[in-house]
């Protein structure tokens, strides 16, 4: 059996990335695969969207394991916690509420 190799692949922004984590997309075999070269991670899907969904949420789950596993994880998988950490608490930052300031702010007219 031989092994078809890749040439026509193309980077794909991995959301709310800080440059530290890169994505690849191609099609293969009449399916579409994602994948993080960094973690070596790769998903697959009958579309793109498909795809894309499969990697964000194996993404979070595989930090998810990460984390709760970190006491047994030995360098390589410190390494894939710290990549994702990074990438996760970018994703908590831009999910929180803007800062309010304590003043506060007459909704409604008073009327004299």
């Amino acid at each position: 059996m031989t092994r078809s190799t890749i040439d026509q692949y193309r980077e794909v922004a991995l959301p709310w990335s800080d440059g530290t984590l890169s994505a690849r997309l191609w099609q293969a075999r009449g399916r579409y695969v994602v994948g993080v070269p960094e973690l070596g991670l790769h998903c697959y899907g009958s579309t793109e969207p498909e795809a894309v969904f499969r990697l964000f949420t194996s993404l979070l789950k595989y930090y998810r394991q990460l984390r709760q596993f970190k006491t047994r994880l030995g360098e390589k998988g410190l390494n894939h916690l710290d990549l994702l950490r990074g990438w996760v608490e970018s994703i908590e930052d831009r999910m929180k509420a803007p800062s309010i300031d304590n003043r506060v702010v007459a909704l409604s007219r008073t009327r004299r």
